[in-house]
């Protein structure tokens, strides 16, 4: 759910809160309205005491702060405490007659422009985007990758991609899963570019000199280990096994066993510090998965399964395909499956 914080500070402010806090709500938002004491209690809304208390509590509780007044007292109020673009939330402001709507902060990464066209719409407020890619049409590298739900590696690339399209050199762009439709100005399929965009789950698809890398977090992990495996060793032998294969640590979705290993510590404790969920699987559900998996008797007169580590990453996957085959080593195996995915443009 998005939580929406509402701050008003006059009578027409807080009418127009009352009003907006109420449509938002009605469409699924968990928006709360706050007013000064004498507006609070003649428009129901919250009452607020301190402005800097409040837009710290806003900032730690909210994706979204809407102010409904004057720019300056928004800009003077959240001013401490913003960090940065990929972490603040989305900060709008309306002018206490509506007539305009305008996000300040979190235009891309913070939701503030989409959300602020929700807020025009509503009420019948001049929408007024200052992003120089949105008010020039251009391809916002930041915007495609949250859409898509892209890990940026190269956070401070950002700026430079914008700045590079807008200046009208064409940036590079590469994916794994590129379909071949038209491509957004700016961006082109030749890789004679110094700058690239490069949407991947390996580690070694772009030559570019500058790339930004945005991962899919598409790959799942099949793990079967022996009993009391330290965590120590599953993480070198993890890391070890990704770096193999080119694989992004940040494509990671999820880790998987079978059943028995429920309650091994070493492997929970691996996919806990990771923080990557942890899936189990009954050898019967292991033995359902579809595909060609390297077999073994051995493992299966112990487990009910000829294979653990391929078939869990592939049922984890969704059918997906096997990117890894299985590699053993000192008592440890491991596969990766990556499911199905594509990206979409605006």
């Amino acid at each position: 759910m998005i939580y929406v914080s509402i701050i008003s500070f006059t009578e027409n402010g807080s009418m127009i809160n009352r009003k907006l806090g109420r449509n938002l709500q009605r469409k699924g938002y968990n928006a709360k309205s706050y007013s000064i004491e004498k507006y609070a209690k003649k428009y129901g809304l919250i009452s607020m005491n301190k402005l800097s208390e409040w837009t710290q509590m806003a900032f730690d509780m909210s994706d979204i702060i809407l102010f409904i007044g004057a720019v300056g007292i928004a800009v003077r109020a959240v001013a401490p405490y913003i960090k940065d673009k990929f972490t603040d939330p989305a900060v709008i402001v309306v002018d206490e007659k509506a007539l305009y709507t305008i996000p300040i902060i979190g235009g891309h990464m913070g939701g503030a422009n989409e959300f602020s066209k929700i807020i025009s719409d509503t009420l019948g407020s001049q929408l007024i985007i200052t992003t120089a890619t949105d008010i020039n049409h251009k391809f916002a590298v930041d915007v495609f990758a949250k859409k898509n739900e892209l890990n940026i590696l190269e956070k401070d690339m950002t700026k430079e991609i914008s700045s590079e399209i807008l200046s009208g050199k064409k940036v590079a762009f590469i994916c794994d899963v590129y379909n071949g439709e038209k491509l957004p100005d700016g961006l082109t399929k030749s890789g004679k570019c110094d700058t690239c965009v490069c949407v991947s789950i390996y580690t070694n698809k772009s030559n570019c000199k500058n790339t930004i890398h945005l991962v899919p977090q598409k790959v799942h992990i099949g793990i079967g280990c022996r009993k009391d495996t330290e965590k120590e060793k599953l993480l070198c032998f993890v890391t070890s096994c990704l770096e193999k294969g080119h694989i992004f640590e940040q494509a990671v979705s999820s880790v998987s066993s079978i059943d028995i290993k429920h309650g091994e510590k070493g492997l929970i404790d691996f996919a806990a510090d990771k923080k990557w969920p942890l899936y189990f699987f009954s050898a019967e559900k292991l033995n359902t998965a579809e595909g060609k998996f390297s077999s073994s008797v051995f493992v299966k007169n112990i487990t009910g399964t000829d294979n653990v580590c391929e078939r869990a990453a592939v049922l984890a996957s969704n059918g997906g395909e096997i990117i890894i085959k299985k590699i053993s080593h000192d008592g440890m195996t491991f596969a990766a499956a990556c499911e199905k995915w594509g990206v979409v443009f605006e």
